[in-house]
């Protein structure tokens, strides 16, 4: 039921997520609520805290009718449906979407009888006349890689030492002669024996590297123009996009349509050229005329006027 199950003005079915509850306990769509919102300058609080009332009266005031605009707006839709969808293309808006009251991105949808429908949530007809794209345009990309740069630093140390066995046989000859101290003393001579040697070096490794640039040309957006008439008044708009050469050819998919030609001007003929001949009925014509005002004042008698009308046509 309206303002129940469905938006009071729309007639979209509600949902929880998209339902607006006013204060006299209508139920409108956000979509509606936001245009609602906008148009009457309203904010978040005070534009549930109003009835349905209050905004008819609030649009009327700004010499709309609200409810008239969407019954229009229904009706419209109910033609879409009707007519059946050939095809859909999003196109970027750059310029001349002021007429059209579009903007930005939006959906163009053109119905089976090659009618184009423009802004989906206010749709207005047009036909479309022609296409213009200047071709596509691109940009040079360079990408630099290196590979095979390889550094390699080593440090070694090499440490050199004496034979472990002058050790022992320093404390065996220590103990037979000195026992106890001698043993010490041994171990330390034979400590004396070993060879500490180290050495410290470096190894480097070094590959060749290789730089490889590439360079790619990138197709960017270019601007395209869709040429339309509008239906309702024949008005020409012209709406420059954003496209490249695979949005322009699928915009090509769109069938163009050619205006009714204008009903033939007819031709007015030219006035008879007055002759010699023609002179004399053309001056008993006159004649009769201010005889015939002779009459209406009653100054000449109807029987007067007729008699002169006969000497005059049988010149």
């Amino acid at each position: 039921m309206k303002g129940e199950t469905i938006c009071w003005y729309c007639e979209t079915p509600l949902k929880m997520i998209n339902t607006i509850k006013l204060v006299d306990g209508k139920k409108v769509c956000a979509d509606c609520h936001s245009i609602i919102k906008n148009d009457l300058g309203l904010n978040i609080l005070n534009s549930k805290k109003i009835t349905i009332e209050e905004i008819n009266s609030r649009y009327a005031e700004l010499g709309r009718d609200f409810e008239s605009e969407f019954e229009d707006f229904r009706a419209k839709k109910a033609d879409i449906k009707s007519a059946g969808i050939y095809m859909k293309a999003n196109i970027d808006i750059v310029s001349g979407g002021g007429p059209a009251q579009v903007s930005g991105r939006t959906t163009i949808m053109q119905l089976n009888d090659n009618r184009i429908a423009l802004n989906p949530k206010n749709p207005e007809f047009y036909y479309l006349l022609s296409t213009e794209f200047n071709g596509p345009t691109y940009k040079t990309v360079f990408d630099s890689h290196t590979s095979g740069d390889s550094n390699t630093d080593t440090e070694m140390d090499t440490v050199k030492k004496g034979k472990t066995g002058r050790v022992a046989a320093g404390a065996v000859i220590g103990t037979a002669l000195f026992p106890g101290v001698g043993t010490l003393v041994g171990a330390y001579a034979g400590s004396k024996g070993k060879d500490k040697k180290k050495k410290k070096g470096s190894q480097k490794t070094q590959h060749d590297s290789r730089t490889n640039e590439t360079t790619q040309e990138v197709e960017v957006k270019s601007l395209a123009k869709l040429n339309l008439l509008r239906i309702s008044d024949n008005r020409k708009i012209t709406l420059t996009i954003n496209a490249d050469t695979k949005d322009y050819n699928n915009l090509l998919s769109l069938q163009t349509h050619a205006p009714e030609a204008a009903p033939p001007v007819p031709v007015v003929a030219e006035p008879e050229e007055i002759t010699e001949l023609t002179k004399p009925i053309q001056s008993a014509v006159a004649e009769l005329k201010e005889l015939k005002e002779l009459v209406d004042m009653g100054i000449l008698t109807q029987e007067e006027f007729d008699k002169k009308k006969k000497e005059l046509l049988n010149l």
